[in-house]
């Protein structure tokens, strides 16, 4: 722009008949350089303009990814979504949240659904579209802090190398990773049942009504099946930690109209009871069982049971402590525009 300037100018001069004098040329030549001055000005000071036209543009479009990528997080961990979902296979304007379905606890709504994480996974792109406008895109992580656990990569796309501006949000949520039902609970702390195979004769193996003194000796706690519940559940026993010390716990499984003295070791894995209940309830539709546990009064040997329940069909591998209660993890959430 200032060079065109100057072009003009000279030109201009040439043209123009200027006065010979010596006073005129020193004049018009002074005009000329203050003129070329002013053209190198104004061309720097457009230039400085575009430049700070264009940050003002990033910043913007900076500030609006990080506008969108809380937003979302926030929809995402913070409401379970429209009613169902995850059933249906509409993904015209929903918004998926990720939380629970609750009504009685407020805590319950950074405790995130597997079932749900899994529904935005399959549909990922599609049902993310409705957070974040073209041309953006987007991925998404769940670490669990538990190493033995793995990490669940929603989305598989990453931030091309040519994006400069990636919004990132790393919120800390409660994962419950499987839809498990803990049927009971025997621990020292468990709260007393009154335990019916107990024998006044000293026959049976139970030396105290429900171990009153909780030193050492039996538990008991019962609970109740029915016909239904075993066409559709796996009922599993397992302890924390999975591997016990020494051989001293041992388990019975009864009811009390057929009570037995049979006593079983635990196992580092989890003990499927399906066979057992079965064959204890037999023509019932419904029946209460007691679970026995022997525990010991060495502290070291201190250990949980549980009884819990699964979905009829689920692998043995997947039945796991840690999936019985939410899991702490890391929700990663990146936005950038293409």
């Amino acid at each position: 722009m200032g060079f065109q300037l100057f072009n003009l100018l000279y030109s201009i001069c040439k043209v123009k008949k200027l006065k010979k004098d010596s006073v005129g040329q020193i004049f018009s030549i002074d005009l000329l350089f203050a003129l070329v001055i002013l053209a190198v000005v104004l061309g720097m000071s457009a230039n400085a303009i575009d430049i700070a036209g264009n940050k003002i543009s990033d910043y913007s479009a900076g500030r609006s990814m990080d506008r969108i990528a809380t937003d979302t997080a926030d929809v995402l961990i913070n409401t379970p979504g429209p009613q169902d979902w995850e059933k249906s296979n509409n993904t015209l304007m929903v918004k998926p949240g990720l939380a629970i379905d609750s009504n009685s606890s407020v805590n319950s709504t950074k405790i995130l659904s597997y079932k749900k994480i899994n529904q935005l996974k399959s549909r990922y792109m599609e049902l993310m579209s409705n957070f974040i406008p073209p041309p953006g895109n987007s991925y998404l992580s769940i670490e669990p802090t538990n190493p033995s656990l793995k990490e669940i990569e929603v989305s598989n796309e990453t931030p091309p190398a040519k994006v400069s501006e990636v919004a990132v949000v790393n919120r800390t949520v409660l994962v419950s990773y499987r839809d498990f039902n803990i049927i009971t609970i025997i621990d020292k702390s468990s709260q007393l049942d009154v335990c019916p195979h107990y024998s006044f004769n000293g026959t049976s193996v139970h030396n105290k009504p429900n171990n009153l003194n909780k030193s050492s000796g039996w538990i008991c706690k019962s609970f109740k099946v029915t016909k239904r519940d075993l066409n559709s559940t796996d009922f599993y026993i397992l302890t924390d930690p999975g591997v016990l010390n020494g051989n001293q716990a041992h388990w019975i499984l009864d009811r009390p109209d057929s009570y037995t003295e049979e006593q079983e070791p635990f196992s580092s894995h989890p003990i499927m009871i399906n066979d057992r209940i079965s064959a204890l309830m037999g023509e019932d539709n419904e029946a209460v069982f007691w679970l026995h546990v022997f525990i010991s009064s060495d502290p070291s040997g201190a250990f949980v049971t549980y009884v819990v329940g699964v979905p009829h069909g689920t692998s043995s591998e997947e039945v796991r402590v840690e999936y019985l209660n939410p899991q702490p993890c890391f929700l990663i959430l990146k936005v950038w525009m293409e």
